[in-house]
């Protein structure tokens, strides 16, 4: 019996239906990421939706008037955003090297996992400056968006780091193959989150007048 098994095995039939599965399972994670990108952008839509409604009400507050307001000089913003920039095209690029130079990939993803440490970083900094400024989390309603905006982004930033080390392995461990579909999956997240903060930051740091416009873009009308 188990001479007539090995006489009828086809090999090159089981192969392709490894190989098929994977692809369908590759297929299945990535369109995964679609929707928890999606359900992730709906989310953060509500909120900047909200803090441009609140934004119309008499008692609004801005941050960025006066040079006693914690983001009134946003210098500190735009390093920790140079960080998150320099760690996506580090990450791009390591997604290049995969196959052709691997020691650089290598380098190259350690480079984008300690760059993205410094954002998360650069963000507590900025922070502990709302509260040097007596700007806690209950002080000002826009105070409480920006701990509540740049604190979720910081979250899913996280937990796309927890998700680093995974990537990195399979490049370590010398599969270019999966090292490269692992890490396009990251990518993609990691871009979007890219997108997302430059957004938040843009929101988070206009005058009241670009609020006024943004509500009337939006079709809000609310009274003081």
């Amino acid at each position: 019996m188990s001479a007539f098994s090995t006489l009828t095995n086809k090999p090159w039939l089981d192969g392709g239906e490894t190989a098929t599965g994977a692809a369908s399972r590759q297929r299945a994670i990535g369109t995964g990421l679609w929707f928890l990108i999606a359900v992730i952008s709906s989310m953060f839509l509500l909120f900047m939706v909200a803090l441009i409604m609140r934004t119309q009400l008499g008692d609004w507050q801005p941050l960025t008037e006066k040079p006693w307001q914690p983001l009134f000089d946003t210098s500190v913003l735009w390093r920790n955003t140079s960080y998150l920039i320099a760690s996506s095209v580090l990450l791009q690029v390591a997604w290049l090297c995969i196959g052709r130079a691997e020691l650089l990939a290598k380098a190259l993803m350690i480079a984008g996992a300690v760059t993205a440490l410094l954002f998360l970083n650069g963000q507590l900094q900025v922070w502990q400056l709302f509260e040097a400024r007596d700007y806690g989390v209950r002080s000002t309603v826009a105070a409480s968006f920006f701990y509540l905006l740049t604190g979720l982004h910081g979250v899913h930033l996280a937990i796309g780091l927890a998700f680093w080390p995974r990537s990195s392995w399979q490049l370590w461990r010398g599969s270019p193959e999966q090292a490269r579909q692992g890490l396009s999956l990251l990518l993609r997240y990691w871009h979007f989150l890219l997108l997302l903060w430059l957004v938040l930051f843009a929101l988070l740091t206009s005058t009241p007048q670009t609020y006024k416009a943004l509500a009337a873009l939006c079709g809000v009308q609310i009274e003081p």
